[in-house]
This record gives C-alpha cells, sequence and structure tokens, in this order.
C-alpha cells in the first residue's frame, strides 16, 4: 500500500520493515493487514492482534428469519382472507420473504488469546474472504520445537560418536568429558 493512503496513526505503530499488506472497511471499523498483525481502528481507538496469537477464525452468516416467517403468516391469512385485502397481505408476504431471504449478515470471529471474548468482523463476502485467507496463511507458523527436538537429537548424537571415539581409545576420558560438557554447554 503507498504510504500516503496509510493514516499517521496507524504508520506510526509499524515495526521496522512492517508492511501493510490489505486495507479493509469493515462495518463499524477499518482493518489494516499487515505482514505480522491485524490493526483496528474504531474512531480513536486502535487495536492490534498478532496472529500468532489468534488461534482460530471463523466465518458466519445468519439469514433474517424474523422478517421470513412473518411474511409466511401474512401470506396464509391473506389467502383465507380472499378479496383485495388478502391480495395486499400476499403481496406483503411475499415482500417480506423475498427481503429475509436477501437480506443477510455476515461476521468473521477470531478467537485471540488474552481477549475474553471472540473479535467480530463484520463486512462484505468478499473482504472476510480475503481476510480469512491473510490470516489463515499468517497464522501458518514455523514449528520451532521441530528445530530444538533436532538440536537436541544432534548434540546427542555427536556424544554418542565421541564415546565411540573414547572406546576405541581414540580420545581419552577427559577430552570427552570436556568436549561433551562444552556441547552441553553451547545448547542453551
Amino acid at each position: 500500500m503507498a504510504n500516503q493512503a496509510i493514516p499517521k496513526n496507524i504508520r506510526s505503530l509499524l515495526t521496522e520493515n512492517e508492511t501493510i499488506e490489505k486495507r479493509f472497511d469493515l462495518k463499524g471499523c477499518k482493518l489494516y493487514a499487515t505482514d505480522k498483525r491485524l490493526l483496528r481502528t474504531e474512531g480513536r481507538s486502535i487495536t492490534d492482534f498478532d496472529y500468532a496469537h489468534i488461534s482460530s477464525i471463523m466465518y458466519s452468516s445468519k439469514r433474517y428469519w424474523w422478517l421470513i416467517v412473518p411474511g409466511i403468516v401474512l401470506m396464509i391469512i391473506g389467502a383465507f382472507v380472499g378479496s383485495y385485502a388478502g391480495i395486499a397481505l400476499i403481496i406483503i408476504g411475499f415482500i417480506f420473504i423475498i427481503a429475509g431471504a436477501i437480506a443477510k449478515s455476515e461476521w468473521v470471529e477470531a478467537n485471540v488469546v488474552g481477549v475474553p471474548k471472540p473479535v467480530k468482523f463484520e463486512g462484505s463476502r468478499q473482504d472476510l474472504d480475503s481476510l480469512l485467507q491473510i490470516v489463515r496463511q499468517k497464522r501458518i507458523v514455523k514449528p520451532t520445537v521441530g528445530k530444538i527436538e533436532t538440536k537436541v537429537v544432534d548434540i546427542a548424537e555427536t556424544i554418542r560418536k565421541l564415546a565411540e571415539l573414547r572406546d576405541e581409545g581414540i580420545i581419552t576420558q577427559e577430552e570427552f568429558e570436556e568436549k561433551k560438557s562444552k556441547l552441553l554447554r553451547n545448547s542453551n
């Protein structure tokens, strides 16, 4: 995004080398998706959500059944009333049903570590799909646990090889203990 399009209050929060990848104009807020986190502005308040702290995210929607059900009832009543009043009730009921079927509320809810309630973002389906895609891609964290496990295995393997060298008489017991201690000290 061009620097001019980014408000000063948002630019001031960006860390070195952090870039805004997409801006969303959602219901009640603006949302900036950076390469590290989401920044939500509501009026003067700004909240940030690190991708690593988003434990889950999901899309939801609901139809307006409170329009559809009365529309059905009006059409049924109109069918029994007959005459012009009945036709008017059928037409009004039909309008209610169509409005309830077309109108739909859509949102994305994110569960964020440290935030007691799910964070809700409302907007168009296109924006919400794009937001979901960005968050899901950014949440794919490179597991550091695998690196730690690999390091532990490498150290254990090196100690095993040193023990073999000691057992074969290539290095002394003192050299073995010294190298082993150095390996274990450097692993922290």
